[in-house]
């Protein structure tokens, strides 16, 4: 394969035993990158890749990351995605998505400030009622989670090489830990068990594959800084992301149960409609994401990656 244009050193992954995380570690290692991930709550192992433990909350402990590992490029990948569990435990959340990203750009600024620093944020940044998003478009988050991951994006903005890529809803392959939200949805389906879904709930959805190919070409961008948005070709619901599922599968809806948002007792506020506009992305770098079906049917085909 082609090797990926940075520099000689080690590229770092945040978050590598997460599901982006690790599928961006396994693309460069793949690429015949020197790779370095962290893992904290999760321990992982990937193959070519070095994995240090580490709590990225503590300041000293992000510094000695840095200045030890060198990189050449970051990938901040590390962050708690659950936004019921933000609600439910904000003081947590705070720390593992706040002062963890701060940590680590102030470890930056200190050792490495010219490095690529890429930074993932996501849709439910904006509350659901002017879709599709650009760029431009003005941040008013629903949710505690949607507000900590924007309040994040800011110290990212201030370094030399800072970007923040705000990503949809993803799905692919399982990783080690992870599984894509469409892994509870197939599991369902195959074991003839109702699958309530949202019929007023938009999203964009993108494979993580084609998310974590955006980064590293935003990364290898001299001229690429600022947000960018990584959302899928198409504006679906969640139904009708369960009829795409239920057509690659070959069986039939009835197990699809339509609901709607009001009907939801979920912890965090839910958008209605946080479709994004990746213009932006595609004009940088030539993004083109596969489709929900596309990447439904290799991924009822493939095998998950495991080491």
């Amino acid at each position: 394969m082609t090797k990926l244009p940075f520099e000689s050193g080690v590229i770092l992954v945040t978050g590598a035993s997460g599901f982006l995380g690790e599928h961006l570690v396994r693309l460069l290692v793949a690429d015949g990158c020197e790779v370095a991930g962290t893992s904290f709550t999760r321990s992982t192992a990937i193959a070519g890749a070095r994995i240090v433990p580490v709590d990225l909350r503590d300041r000293a402990a992000a510094e000695r990351l840095v200045r030890d590992v060198r990189p050449a490029a970051i990938f901040h990948c590390a962050a708690i995605t659950d936004a019921g569990l933000c609600e439910r435990e904000p003081e947590s959340a705070r720390a593992g998505i706040l002062d963890s990203t701060a940590n680590l750009v102030a470890a930056v600024e200190a050792f490495h400030p010219g490095i690529p620093f890429v930074a993932v944020s996501t849709d439910l940044v904006f509350d659901g009622e002017n879709a599709p998003y650009s760029e431009s478009a003005e941040a008013k988050p629903l949710s505690l989670y949607g507000s900590l991951k924007y309040r994040a994006e800011s110290p990212v903005l201030g370094l030399a090489r800072g970007i923040v890529l705000r990503a949809a809803l993803m799905f692919g392959p399982p990783t080690t830990h992870k599984g894509g939200f469409l892994s509870w949805m197939i599991n369902a389906v195959a074991t003839g068990q109702p699958l309530p879904l949202f019929e007023d709930e938009v999203r964009t959805p993108v494979d993580g594959r084609d998310v974590a190919r955006a980064m590293v070409a935003l990364a290898t961008t001299a001229e690429a800084h600022g947000v960018f948005h990584a959302g899928g070709p198409e504006r679906l619901s969640r139904m009708e992301m369960g009829r795409i599922l239920c057509r690659v599968l070959g069986t039939g809806e009835n197990l699809l149960v339509p609901t709607r948002l009001a009907d939801s007792n979920y912890p965090a506020p839910r958008p209605r409609d946080v479709s994004l506009d990746s213009g932006r992305l595609r004009k940088a770098v030539g993004f083109g994401p596969r489709t929900l079906e596309a990447g439904l049917r290799e991924l009822t085909e493939q095998t998950p990656p495991r080491d």
